[in-house]
């Protein structure tokens, strides 16, 4: 199934409909995003009766652990083609793993839930997701024909993913206006039967949909996989630069994702249907957002509106900081969830748009793609950047800070949990936008990048 008539050989951009279909695989992704950490973390801390640092360490320590394997799925994708193509077999091979996994971390019993359980599961669960995150990503360079194509296509994946989000985090809120009074496990048992339901959905409309061709100027498979080849892509500059600013981006929204539901309840004394309500706001303002974004990205460069949005993102901190010492309840948060909501998605798709670039300046010198292993470093990036906010950020909330969810907290603890929010993720966006700014890797660079390429395979640049 080779779908070259299907490809951007005549210089067309994959229709809308096919751009859609490809953007279904951010539903089931988007379930293992923010709300692992805006459900599931505080549901095994709290309700299933972990512990704030010990949950904390745990999502560190398995979030370490992909570093390891995230790179040597990469070289798998990379490496291993199928009679379907480059990545669509992955896609279909993770909808079992990710599937199972979800059923046992969304669905766990309400009593004897060990921290074997926990880890076997999510151990599990993040291979899934490794596995079919990758495989979506690897797939945009080979499909998207120029600088500002990419970005459309993942400002689309974007799109239906902060939609997705938006539907499962509205789940308490739809259950509430049904006036059926569930608990925390209910609420994200919920989410875990709509993640099964679209999960081999969205894998059937993308592998039959959309077309997946070898790269333009790809002349072969990915080499031997060492690590003088993880070594010799961390020497790209380019590479690591990008990579920081996801350690430092993800860090972030990793920080904010699992801290809100607390700072609503303990800081604006909101419930949990009128949490949900603000994140759904949030999500909402973050889909409209979106093209303003890529409109600046393509008028001016991609890591100038990333600049733009990261600082929007840390204006919005100290907006929540002043308000959480003036106010409780919607209206005093939602101004800074319309604002940090603004700015959520962009840093996202820019890096990953900025990361096809890269991939394909790397297969003009050498005629080999290795946006899998490219895409999986990017991935390990956020998910360090995820274990360091779950981890460090669980730990100085509890240990330093003294705030416990579940139990009676002073106002020096909730304060305490308010300045976590709001500094480590303020400062965080900063360095960002400082380590954004000195990205050369334009729009012009990349015209004269995709001029020298042949799609028979490289053509070395002068």
């Amino acid at each position: 199934m080779h779908d070259a008539r299907m490809t951007d050989a005549s210089g067309r951009r994959l229709s809308l409909p096919r751009v859609l279909a490809f953007s279904t695989l951010s539903i089931p992704l988007a379930g293992v995003g923010l709300p692992v950490g805006v459900y599931l973390a505080p549901l095994y801390a709290n309700e299933v009766g972990l512990g704030l640092e010990l949950t904390g360490l745990l999502f560190m320590l398995l979030r370490l652990w992909d570093l390891v394997t995230d790179p040597v799925m990469g070289f798998l994708v990379d490496r291993y083609r199928s009679p379907l193509g480059r990545v669509r077999h992955w896609i279909l091979i993770s909808v079992p793993i990710l599937g199972l996994a979800t059923f046992f971390i969304y669905l766990p019993p309400r009593d004897g839930v060990t921290p074997g359980y926990f880890i076997i599961w999510m151990l599990l669960f993040y291979v899934g997701f490794t596995l079919l995150q990758t495989s979506r990503s690897a797939w945009v360079p080979a499909i998207a024909r120029d600088y500002d194509d990419r970005s459309r296509l993942f400002l689309w994946a974007e799109i239906v993913s902060v939609l997705a989000m938006l539907g499962l985090l509205a789940v308490p809120a739809i259950l509430a206006a049904m006036q059926l009074h569930v608990d925390r496990f209910a609420q994200v048992a919920t989410m875990g039967c709509l993640l099964l339901i679209f999960l081999p959905l969205s894998a059937f409309l993308s592998t039959v949909f959309v077309p997946d061709p070898p790269m333009k100027g790809e002349a072969n498979g990915a080499a031997k996989f060492d690590l003088k080849s993880m070594l010799a892509a961390l020497r790209n500059k380019l590479l690591g630069r990008v990579l920081l600013v996801e350690v430092l981006a993800g860090t972030a929204i990793a920080v904010t994702a699992a801290n809100y539901l607390f700072v609503a309840e303990h800081v604006f004394k909101m419930t949990d249907a009128g949490a949900s309500m603000i994140l759904m706001l949030f999500f909402l303002c973050a889909a409209m957002a979106m093209p303003l974004w890529l409109k600046l990205a393509a008028k001016t460069e991609k890591h100038i509106a990333f600049c733009a949005a990261a600082l929007t993102a840390a204006i919005s901190y100290i907006y929540y900081y002043i308000a959480g010492q003036v106010g409780t309840g919607m209206f005093w948060l939602l101004p800074g969830a319309i604002l940090n909501g603004a700015a959520f998605s962009a840093p996202l798709v820019l890096t990953r748009s900025m990361i096809a670039d890269i991939v394909e300046e790397q297969t003009s010198r050498t005629g080999e793609n290795r946006s899998g292993i490219y895409y999986s470093m990017l991935t390990s990036a956020y998910k360090f950047g995820a274990s360091l906010a779950l981890g460090v950020g669980y730990f100085i909330l509890g240990q330093v800070a003294g705030f416990h969810p579940g139990k009676e907290n002073s106002p020096e603890a909730i304060h305490g949990l308010l300045l976590v929010f709001c500094l480590l993720p303020g400062i965080l966006y900063v360095l960002a936008a400082i380590a954004a700014s000195s990205y050369t890797l334009t729009r012009e660079v990349q015209k004269s990048l995709a001029n020298s390429m042949d799609p028979r395979g490289p053509e070395l640049m002068d």
